[in-house]
């Protein structure tokens, strides 16, 4: 099982905290760390296959990747990225796909983390010709969330489901880097929930959605999400949820395939009570203070097949700037951060 930790500056140089440093193999979808994606402050990564934390964990067995600034601020919250699934393609996404965005929030003061899970395309491809579609989608979200048997399209255990792995993953960290404070974000062999913020892209997004359905979040952070649908209205498991509307927050490109669907699960979040949709490109933070970024930027390789989704949190797809900084990197910290001020004091004065 390996483990591989990484100090990260203007360029690759020195491996950090004498950890293990065995380099990442290169596997037939290429390295599991992409150099080219080196950001320009100190970070450190760990890169976690997820046996690594549990030998139980038998599927799906991409790299977890964890990261964490050194020199910023803490915000005293964990940012968890789900990625995001590819229908029709058994090849799942994976966090190392993700870099860019996690890399922001670990600048903005969080503990962050990847994580890798059971993504498979099936719900979005089986469930719209379900005879219960709304069942459909919710029950199998939720089983790849907790494990516990409810859909016939998903086969996730226990060992396997979200909360399993982010559990086990958080306790490895925990005692592997004991100077890093992943252990604050445990509680009775937990996730502290209330510190996590939940976000992922397409239908890692449904699951951070789903996660914010069920238990309270500080902060749901849906890139293209939520895609779930009957015909193009959003599905009725997303119109209740524990996790107050004014912690949603969300981007999505108006060229997305599933974009009215996204928008209207915005609606039905309760998310558009906060402004109407701002295009980040021509707008500038705070934007109103909406709850809603849509862009119509150009991806990365042109407007071909999932490209616009893509492009709103996807390291291959996401536009740079002549300086390889991202376009919509203002638009990330935005929604990552919205509020915080107010969110930080109430968890100093907690401490």
């Amino acid at each position: 099982m390996r483990a591989t930790t990484r100090l990260l500056g203007a360029w690759l140089s020195t491996m950090a905290l004498g950890c293990n440093l065995d380099k990442a193999p290169v596997g037939p979808r290429g390295p599991a760390f992409d150099e080219s994606l080196a950001p320009a402050a100190p970070l450190v990564v760990h890169v976690i296959a997820p046996q690594a934390t549990d030998p139980a964990i038998d599927r799906f067995l991409d790299d977890h990747y964890v990261w964490l600034d050194t020199t910023a601020r803490t915000n005293h919250k964990l940012f968890v990225f789900l990625p995001g699934t590819v229908v029709g393609s058994a090849t799942p996404q994976r966090p190392a796909q993700f870099q860019l965005v996690q890399q922001e929030a670990a600048r903005l003061g969080y503990h962050v983390i990847g994580l890798m899970y059971v993504n498979s395309g099936g719900i979005a491809q089986a469930c719209p010709t379900d005879p219960d579609p709304a069942a459909c989608y919710e029950n199998a979200r939720l089983e790849v969330m907790d494990g516990i048997d409810r859909s016939p399209i998903v086969d996730v255990n226990a060992a396997n489901s979200i909360d399993n792995r982010l559990t086990k993953l958080l306790e490895y960290l925990a005692a592997q880097y004991p100077d890093e404070g992943w252990s604050r974000f445990l509680a009775h062999d937990k996730p502290k929930w209330s510190q996590i913020a939940i976000s992922g892209h397409s239908g890692g997004g449904g699951f951070a959605a789903m996660i914010a359905k069920v238990r309270v979040v500080a902060r749901v952070v849906l890139f293209a999400a939520v895609t779930d649908s009957i015909g193009t209205q959003s599905v009725p498991w997303v119109t209740t949820h524990q996790t107050p509307s004014d912690r949603y927050y969300g981007l999505a490109h108006d060229r997305d395939s599933f974009f009215r669907p996204i928008r209207a699960s915005w609606d039905s979040l309760g998310m558009a009570a906060f402004g109407g949709a701002v295009p980040p490109e021509t707008s500038e933070p705070p934007y109103g203070l909406t709850h809603m970024l849509v862009t119509d930027l150009l991806p990365r390789g042109g407007f071909v097949g999932n490209n616009a989704r893509g492009s709103v949190s996807n390291d291959a797809n996401t536009p740079l700037n002549p300086d390889g900084t991202p376009i919509l990197e203002d638009a990330w910290r935005y929604l990552m951060t919205a509020r915080d001020g107010r969110e930080d004091i109430a968890q100093r004065d907690e401490e």
